[in-house]
């Protein structure tokens, strides 16, 4: 499994935690928050899609330094 691979991988999981939330809402399954409550950024969820998608992009940044190298 190269860098890329699991730099897709982690980029796909973050965007999914940062997705779920609002596929929820647009269902009905789980209600709008009040405007301005900051209760998204305070979602554990929130910060899981945070840290993979960072860490998808730190690791994409170092497989392209290393030229395709296998």
């Amino acid at each position: 499994m190269t860098l890329e691979q699991i730099a897709l991988g982690l980029g796909v999981a973050g965007f999914a935690c940062f997705g779920w939330p609002i596929l929820q809402r647009l269902r009905g399954a789980a209600p709008a928050e009040a405007p301005g409550s900051g209760a998204s950024l305070r979602s554990p969820l929130w910060w899981a899609g945070f840290v993979l998608t960072a860490a998808a992009i730190f690791l994409q940044r170092m497989a392209s330094q290393q030229g395709g190298a296998p």
